[in-house]
């Protein structure tokens, strides 16, 4: 009944998207070493998923190592392009729903024009590496807000601003809200005005509350299948997600869309993985919810 999606990799890690090297390693023929490596896993892991009836699987952001960095050459784009074209033959044949969360300093409202630049350029390259590998518009490519630098409704204005200079970001970009800076309802204004998706963390939520619908987050994904993040709290630092999920915040979450809860991708941001994903519908058929 409900859309479970795994990240990256299995727990163990015996099966990853994200194998990568040194940057002092940074060559094509370890480019290329560690591309079929996971690649190969890819198709593994989207078996696994079928197998296991997870609905959509997060791409390890170092599926190409280094693919946005300055020191990779261009040339190799070319050079690698048979490896994802094979790719995307095998991969075509599953439903699985694929999508990307580029790590922290992928940042669209920086006070640096380089960190803006380079920020750019790697969901340039993201965008590249998913319309190689065959993956529809479902495919969403997601970020955070950004900082707020001391000034948050100037640091909104500069993120909007970059999104609208650079349209084509729309065809995929999605934006969440995040635990310390930006609420739900921030981003929820952010999406509205750039006409992007949101994608709803209800862990950040609870950390970073405020006011808002459901519905109209809904809204923002249009034709597209909504998209949200269930995690559980951890132990140690602030925000840090837990091994396990809690069936009260599946609950919560779907207290908060009800029965549009069934026609959303539910990414679990759990430690443990593929076996949180198990327990956790264990405890859902237990407990009838």
């Amino acid at each position: 009944m409900y859309r479970f999606g795994l990240f990256c990799s299995l727990s163990d890690n015996s099966l990853s998207t994200n194998r990568t090297i040194n940057l002092k390693n940074l060559k094509y023929e370890n480019i290329e070493k560690k591309l079929l490596q996971n690649a190969e896993e890819l198709v593994k892991l989207l078996d696994y998923c079928e197998d296991k009836d997870f609905k959509v699987f997060r791409l390890g952001n170092s599926f190409i190592p280094f693919l946005s960095h300055n020191l990779f050459e261009d040339s190799w784009l070319e050079m690698i392009k048979p490896i994802l074209k094979d790719t995307k033959e095998k991969i075509s044949k599953y439903n699985t729903r694929i999508t990307i969360h580029p790590g922290q300093y992928t940042v669209l409202n920086s006070t640096n024009d380089m960190v803006v630049k380079n920020s750019l350029r790697e969901l340039e390259r993201v965008f590249w590496l998913f319309d190689q590998l065959g993956i529809n518009n479902e495919g969403t490519v997601l970020i955070h807000g950004g900082g707020a630098y001391g000034d948050k409704t100037s640091a909104i204005e500069r993120l909007i601003k970059t999104i609208e200079e650079n349209p084509w970001l729309k065809k995929r970009l999605a934006l969440e809200n995040d635990e310390k800076v930006y609420t739900a309802n921030e981003i929820l204004n952010i999406c509205n005005f750039c006409s992007i998706p949101m994608v709803f963390d209800i862990y950040h939520h609870t950390l970073n509350p405020s006011e808002l619908e459901a519905k109209d987050i809904l809204k923002t994904w249009g034709n597209k299948r909504p998209k949200v993040h269930l995690s559980s709290k951890g132990e140690g630092r602030f925000g840090k997600h837990g091994d396990e999920i809690f069936l009260k915040d599946f609950i919560e979450l779907k207290n908060m869309f009800k029965e549009d809860i069934k026609e959303i991708d539910i990414m679990v941001e759990a430690k443990n993985k593929e076996f949180a994903i198990k327990n956790l519908r264990k405890e859902i058929l237990e407990n009838n919810e």
